[in-house]
């Protein structure tokens, strides 16, 4: 392996920490301005999180809660764009939000070039 395909493998990794680091506090924002009230979910009386805990948000999307806390911390899940779009409407986000959990969530077929997303066939 030559010296730049190494430099290429690196940029490629450090790339991907920091898109997994930056959707890990994407949905932790996104969970902490809604409450189980307004999805209808039961208000228990001791809360340590604001907004939804990630077992509320598991359960209204319907996966486990290992699974969600793998996704959301940021490890190598793979995920569908149905997977992606239930959240989205679980956490009620809007479309710019939306756009930017897709992108996030799914980087293999949503690219950011040059301020614009390009849907890859």
């Amino acid at each position: 392996m030559t010296m730049s395909a190494l430099n290429v493998d690196y940029l490629q990794i450090r790339e991907d920490v920091r898109r997994r680091r930056q959707l890990r506090e994407f949905l932790m924002g996104c969970r902490s301005q809604l409450h189980p009230v307004e999805l209808g979910l039961p208000q228990t009386a001791r809360r340590r999180v604001t907004g939804l805990r990630r077992g509320e948000v598991a359960e209204l999307v319907g996966v486990s809660v290992d699974w969600y806390r793998s996704f959301e911390s940021g490890r190598a899940v793979r995920v569908s764009p149905q997977f992606v779009d239930r959240l989205s409407r679980a956490l009620r986000l809007s479309a710019a939000k939306q756009f930017a959990l897709f992108r996030l969530a799914l980087p293999e077929i949503y690219h950011l070039d040059i301020g614009e997303i390009q849907i890859v066939a």
